[in-house]
């Protein structure tokens, strides 16, 4: 007999955001779908269709990340194009063009996973000769931009076809498809149905129709009172321990090949069809972004679950400058909005996983930190757009503060690093020292959060930056400015090496040459090593760049 309602309850990290992304899945399609306390609740009718609601949900939700989209984007270009009778057609826009057909075009329409859709999309259209017909257009030598008009309005109505065909019913539901299996649904799962390369149904709808959904709707007709074996997840009966975990990418394993991971050698990890199904929606629970993914398993409700998640979704789905820092830009905007709405949230020590690198990363933030975030969240917006080159590859400071602060790290490596950077390759600093006394705010929440720095003023690392710049200015007023570089890395050299007596006796040194005082705030620099590293490291940024420079990034004062 069929059941009224479907019931699933919260558990661990991973089943949970398949619940919120089977959760995710049902609201959006406009089925019935309840959210209470620990629990999801929703009609067996809810899985009609549901490999339709599944698809949509990815190609709706990640549409313009997809290189579907890419394709069809340009057609509001040539509509531009014509309208104005090519009259703005410049070199720059048929250097666009053409990167617009290699790069994209070309690229993706011969693509394995293209290929593969072709056969299932309702066309007599031969995409791929319409591909051959598309070529690079270059000026000659004696020609100018209006002689190669013809060539470009030719290569549009090619263009044209190729879009229309892409943006068709059957175009789209198959290629944005394909798209979102190896952009998105892979980073969870694989090696199974669509993913499985030996599968022998090519439609994908089908095979996941096939796998995923009607053993459940079987599963859930049928009388389960005389089933002997329970699920390793939900403890619900199952008749056999076929559907294990293997599927799950860096989560699960093959049960026949690794049996030494079961207890005694025998496997009794398996899962019903219904728990297969949770699972096979973890990539609409977790917030997918450049192969990186994030979810924070709050499991203090499930509707605080599904919220927060899509809060860190609709956060990272939205168009920013700065690429490489969306996850985290995505978490911290959702722990501020903890803060802010009180009445619904519980602040209370979190669980943030993250999806790198093809592994899946945990911490777990206590609501101190949680609260250094949010107290620091004017210093870190300052940090978003900043970063180092090193070697070959760019870092952007935002990620490395966040990830140091969830990792209950302290910032003075970081700190230290930047500085030396910036005396020794600025070109590849594409930050002010301003950015790092808020760097040293945050650090400052930080190690007062966990018990630290209570003898030390919040106004010291102001006092001990300005210092440092009034310092340069008397030098530079001796015209010795020459000298502060070595300074500089002498008093880096004593700060990595926690070594006070060389510190002090280059301060000693540097305020006899200019024949000034030496400021009070280096007693309190010598009160115990962390202050120490602060105050030494807030003056040495104020040494190393004058007020003019800091003052174009910001100011000093910013650094608040």
């Amino acid at each position: 007999m069929l059941e009224d309602k479907i019931r699933l309850e919260m558990s661990d990290w991973l089943y949970n955001s398949g619940l919120v992304g089977l959760y995710n899945i049902l609201k959006e399609s406009g089925d019935d779908v309840l959210a209470e306390e620990y629990y999801i609740e929703f009609s067996p009718s809810s899985l009609n269709d549901f490999e339709e609601k599944y698809f949509n949900y990815f190609i709706n939700k990640y549409e313009k990340s997809l290189s579907w989209h890419k394709i069809i984007s340009y057609e509001g270009l040539i509509e531009y194009y014509e309208e104005n009778d090519f009259k703005d057609f410049d070199e720059d826009s048929l250097k666009k063009l053409n990167d617009y057909i290699k790069d994209t075009v070309k690229y993706y329409l011969k693509s394995n996973s293209y290929k593969a859709a072709y056969d299932l999309i309702d066309s007599d259209m031969d995409i791929l000769s319409l591909e051959k017909k598309l070529s690079i257009i270059k000026i000659k030598k004696n020609e100018s931009i209006e002689d190669i008009i013809p060539q470009v309005k030719d290569t549009f109505e090619i263009l044209k076809l190729v879009i229309n065909y892409c943006k068709s019913k059957d175009g789209k539901r198959y290629l944005a498809g394909k798209n979102v299996i190896y952009t998105i649904i892979r980073n969870a799962w694989d090696g199974i149905c669509f993913l499985n390369p030996q599968t022998k149904e090519k439609d994908m709808y089908i095979d996941y129709k096939n796998y995923f959904v009607n053993p459940v709707e079987e599963y859930i007709s049928f009388d389960k009172s005389k089933l002997k074996y329970n699920c390793f997840v939900c403890d619900g009966k199952m008749k056999d321990f076929k559907n294990d975990l293997s599927f799950l990418k860096e989560t699960g394993f093959d049960v026949s090949r690794k049996s030494s991971h079961v207890w005694d050698f025998n496997n009794d990890v398996a899962i019903c069809p219904i728990c297969k199904l949770v699972y096979s929606c973890v990539p609409a629970g977790i917030a997918y972004v450049f192969n990186k993914g994030l979810y924070i398993n709050d499991n203090s409700s499930m509707k605080n679950a599904i919220k927060i998640n899509n809060k860190v979704k609709s956060e990272i789905l939205k168009e920013h400058e700065i690429k490489s820092s969306l996850t985290y830009r995505a978490l911290v905007s959702s722990i501020n909005e903890q803060f802010n709405d009180k009445t619904k949230y519980e602040l209370a020590d979190i669980q943030v996983v993250r999806f790198e690198g093809e592994k899946y990363r945990f911490n777990i933030l206590s609501r101190k930190s949680l609260q250094v975030i949010n107290n620091s969240r004017d210093d870190l917006n300052k940090l978003i757009k900043c970063g180092f080159k090193e070697v070959n590859t760019y870092f952007n400071i935002y990620d490395l503060v966040i990830d140091s602060l969830l990792n209950n790290q302290n910032l003075f490596i970081l700190i230290h690093k930047l500085l030396v950077y910036k005396l020794s390759i600025p070109k590849n600093c594409q930050f002010a020292t301003s950015h790092v006394v808020r760097m040293l705010n945050i650090n400052f929440r930080f190690l007062e959060g966990v018990g630290y720095m209570e003898k030390l003023e919040k106004d010291s690392i102001q006092k001990a930056n300005i210092s440092g710049y009034y310092l340069r200015e008397d030098y530079k007023g001796k015209k010795s400015e020459n000298k502060l570089n070595g300074i500089a890395y002498r008093l880096l050299n004593a700060l990595k090496t926690n070594n006070k007596d060389m510190f002090m006796d280059t301060i000693l040194n540097c305020y006899l040459y200019v024949r000034k005082e030496v400021p009070s705030i280096f007693l309190d620099a010598l009160r115990d090593d962390l202050a120490f590293k602060t105050i030494g490291y807030a003056f040495v940024t104020g040494l190393i760049e004058g007020k003019e420079d800091t003052n174009k990034n910001g100011g000093i004062n910013n650094g608040k």
